[in-house]
């Protein structure tokens, strides 16, 4: 028996996810596939000392607020859609959802290329920990692509 198509993308804000979650919500539906949008928020007990002391919940009510809002966005175009908030360490926290849930696919954003391109941007080190330590296959959206469609749901910049 073949297990469900699940894609994951790997969420950060709804402005700066939104190329991701829009590639990935095209191929959701295309696929008949099941979305999830991950959220791995930094332990700040891990980021030290000041990050300790400012520490709140604030941080994870709003993430949470993110995801409940793109996908119930994503749900009123069809697609099949749910979202995961989760503490630690990003890259390794990426890999161990897509692990638990059988994710198909990754979908991640990358910066934009610079005047010397190579295969994914210097910058980003969340990808790079992806590429070298990830089994699950990647798919990179490009935040400047010229040829992207337009976006399959609208967000404003109050709701970033």
């Amino acid at each position: 028996m073949d297990r469900p198509v699940k894609f994951m993308v790997a969420f950060s804000s709804p402005k700066r996810s939104l190329p991701v979650v829009s590639v990935a919500a095209r191929h959701a539906l295309a696929n008949d596939a099941e979305l999830v949008l991950l959220r791995v928020l930094p332990d700040a007990e891990k980021v030290g000392v000041i990050a300790q002391l400012i520490a709140s919940d604030r941080p994870q009510e709003k993430a949470q607020q993110q995801l409940d809002l793109v996908t119930a966005r994503l749900k009123e175009k069809g697609v099949k859609a749910s979202g995961v908030l989760r503490v630690g360490e990003v890259g390794p926290g990426i890999i161990k959802v897509a692990e638990e849930l059988a994710v198909t696919l990754i979908f991640i954003g990358t910066l934009n290329l610079h005047q010397h391109p190579r295969f994914y941007g210097a910058r980003d080190p969340i990808v790079h920990y992806l590429v070298d330590n990830c089994g699950i296959s990647l798919c990179l959206v490009r935040a400047d692509d010229p040829c992207a469609l337009p976006p399959i749901i609208e967000v404003s910049a109050n709701e970033d």
